[in-house]
């Protein structure tokens, strides 16, 4: 997976199927933690350590996790007792995405705002 591909792909996406900020942020502490583990295909995540990141509660957690379930960007599964749940990020960048809100780092071409002129 290509970190800033990923960001780009994902924040673009937002602008045609919004998320909560707290799947948004779920979303970004996960892309760090697979980013600090070398990519691995499903990395297992405590909720201790999910919550010690974002500082919400358990309810807030589980809803944000189920938003990204939801849209198709993650895969959790649950595992028998209190072992931590394997998570699996699913690209991004490989959905449809409106290439007019595209915004690669090397060819920036969005145009949200217009640039201020003087009159």
């Amino acid at each position: 997976m290509n970190y800033i591909v990923e960001l780009n792909a994902f924040y673009a996406q937002l602008l045609t199927r919004p998320l909560s900020s707290e799947a948004q942020a779920l979303w970004g502490v996960l892309m760090h933690l697979f980013n600090r583990a070398g990519w691995p295909p499903r990395l297992t995540v405590a909720a201790s350590t999910l919550l010690g990141f974002l500082g919400y509660s358990y309810t807030t957690l589980s809803r944000a996790r189920g938003e990204l379930v939801a849209a198709g960007l993650l895969i959790h599964t649950p595992r028998p007792g209190r072992l931590a749940p394997y998570y699996e990020l699913q690209p991004v960048h490989h959905k449809t995405v409106d290439k007019s809100v595209d915004n690669p780092v090397d060819k920036p071409r969005l145009s949200l705002v217009k640039p201020f002129c003087q009159p």
